[in-house]
């Protein structure tokens, strides 16, 4: 009978040690990706300040024209998206631009 309750005891205590392990296993697991996480924001934010020219696009009688957001400076115009990407291109060789959502969508050249 003895023998009885120690195996029962001992299964019972492995059983809550195993639940206990894996808990702890979850924990550290979602700290870890949290902390990747941060660090995934943290540095694609600066890859975006360090290569990415930032614009505003204006639409005026069906021509675009594309400004420097910090700036405000004229960069180029077009009276098509191909047509400003092209100019821009041209005139920035080699940079990236990035512009909002809701600019891209208010001027009708998000396609």
């Amino acid at each position: 009978m003895e023998l009885i309750l120690l195996v029962v005891y001992t299964f019972v205590i492995w059983i809550g040690g195993a639940v206990a392990g894996w808990r702890a296993r979850e924990e550290h697991a979602k700290k870890v990706t949290e902390k990747f996480i941060e660090y995934l924001q943290e540095s694609g934010q600066h890859q975006v300040e360090e290569g990415v020219v930032q614009i505003n696009i204006e639409k005026h009688n069906d021509m675009f024209y594309v400004y420097d957001k910090e700036t405000h400076e004229f960069m180029a115009q077009g009276s098509s998206k191909d047509e400003v990407e092209t100019n821009l291109r041209k005139r920035y060789p080699g940079k990236s631009f990035g512009c909002s959502e809701s600019v891209l969508s208010q001027t009708g050249f998000h396609s």
